[in-house]
């Protein structure tokens, strides 16, 4: 139900990538830090960075009304304000010719006269004097005297007793810790923050550890957030071969972002955003997912999934999962193996890492989002309203457990498994040991993702452009 394939889409893509590729060879952020209102000029001074990454001047965008430039330059710019602009807060938005841009409130309104000084006070009495302080410390020795002559070697001793075992070196990464996507140490009532300065459709997300980063839709964009307030951090384009930004994965030290009309995707550094490349995979990218060393690409239109080494995106080959048309969807790592939700074949596939299949298992209707808690394997069933759990061992069905309508994305927070469920607005908590229902809560509109940061769990919302922290 969420599968967006356009063709024309595709090719509205494809004529932005070729006029942008220019632009994307240096990414400059733009930061707003103030500014100010010259009342007497009508002018807008704003202050910060990244405003003139080239000769290309910015655009200064106040409540959705491109403004006249005075001057500019990569920290200052000063426009024209409009006539009989009213006392009021507007948003202000600059963008850079690299295409990034950042939003601003300003406030718009006079500024009282300041107040005048008042006398200053009487001078205090003068305190009375100090103890005498303690006798001060020894001065240093003097230098000391010229070494002599280095005597003759003696002879060597005995061998000593063997010495305790020194501490253990730092481990391997584990692989159960990669597969529950633990990369950090282990309210009900949802907080809604915006994801985008536009009306967007956020989709899915994923956290680094310390961010989380969200693919917006249509926009060609993937969103930085702050989880501790929700601040946006940037604004980050794919410059990919799409535009439906869908699937995001963390590699432990950079971002991998998939577009579901394209055949490719984009790997971004964690600490700051910058693009380090794109890479060939199947068509219609529907999720990502990380195996210690390589990042996997599940193809929904090809029915295979791609295999890419992490630290250079080389292709180590492509596999079959399913049917033809039978859509992979779904990705998730158990610290051994590679399972993929088939959308239309109603089953996973359990494949080795060297892309042989295990097993095929039958689960419920369109099978979407799957998620790992360190034992079993959970999938949630868009078309039949419930999740099933799978002994990652074997495969055997361990169970079937309802949950809200149309359930999409599924994560797993070191104690209980959570589901979106896109048409009810709302998330399910279940208990891994029983499948016992242990909560609902209320999101966004369309909840579709679900990503855990340490603390709390996330929510993408597809109608109104916001992520829920609940």
């Amino acid at each position: 139900m969420n599968n967006r394939r356009r063709f024309a889409s595709l090719v509205s893509a494809s004529l932005v990538l070729i006029l942008g590729l220019g632009a994307s060879a240096a990414i400059v952020p733009v930061i707003i830090n103030n500014t100010t209102i010259n009342y007497s000029t009508n002018q807008l001074t704003i202050n910060g960075s990244g405003f003139k990454p080239s000769t290309t001047a910015p655009i200064v965008s106040f409540n959705g009304m491109n403004l006249t430039l005075v001057s500019f330059s990569s920290t200052t710019i000063v426009a024209t304000l409009p006539a009989n602009t009213a006392a009021g807060t507007y948003q202000l938005v600059v963008t850079n010719s690299t295409g990034l841009f950042y939003p601003f409130n300003v406030t718009y309104g006079a500024v009282g006269p300041q107040g005048p000084i008042g006398p200053a006070g009487p001078s205090g009495a003068t305190g009375a004097n100090g103890a005498t302080g303690a006798t001060g410390p020894q001065g240093p020795a003097g230098a000391t005297g010229a070494t002599g002559a280095t005597g003759p070697t003696g002879p060597a001793g005995a061998t000593g007793a063997t010495g305790p075992q020194g501490p253990a070196g730092p481990s391997a990464p584990n692989p159960l810790q990669v597969a529950i996507l633990r990369w950090y140490p282990a309210n009900q009532q949802p907080i809604n923050f915006p994801t985008f300065p536009i009306l967007n459709s956020p989709q899915q997300m994923a956290f680094d550890g310390a961010n989380l980063w969200i693919a917006i839709d249509g926009q060609n964009t993937v969103t930085k957030l702050r989880p501790s307030d929700g601040a946006v951090l940037g604004y980050f384009p794919v410059n990919s071969c799409g535009q439906n930004t869908w699937a995001v994965a963390f590699d432990g030290a950079n971002i991998w972002v998939g577009q579901s009309d394209s055949s490719c995707v984009t790997k971004f550094r964690a600490s700051d955003g910058t693009n380090l490349g794109t890479f060939a995979v199947g068509f219609g990218v529907q999720a990502l997912a990380y195996d210690g060393a390589n990042m996997w690409v599940a193809n929904a239109n090809d029915s295979t999934v791609t295999k890419l080494r992490a630290s250079d995106g080389a292709n180590l080959g492509t596999f079959n999962v399913g049917n033809p048309g039978s859509g992979a969807h779904g990705l998730a790592f158990d610290g051994a193996n590679i399972w993929v939700t088939n959308y239309q074949g109603n089953t996973v596939t359990k494949l080795s890492t060297s892309g042989t299949i295990v097993g095929v298992f039958n689960v419920g209707t369109h099978p979407r989002g799957i998620a790992f808690d360190g034992v079993n394997i959970w999938v949630s069933n868009e078309g039949s309203n419930n999740v099933t759990k799978l002994r990652s061992s074997d495969g055997a069905s361990l169970g079937t457990f309802t949950v809200g309508p149309g359930p999409e994305g599924i994560a797993f927070d070191g104690s209980n498994i959570w589901v979106a469920n896109v048409s009810s607005n709302t998330v399910t908590e279940l208990r891994p040991s029983d499948g016992a229902v242990l909560g609902t809560f209320t999101s966004g509109s369309g909840a579709f993702w679900i990503a855990f940061d340490g603390a709390n769990i996330w929510v993408t919302n597809q109608n109104d452009g916001t992520v829920s922290k609940l």
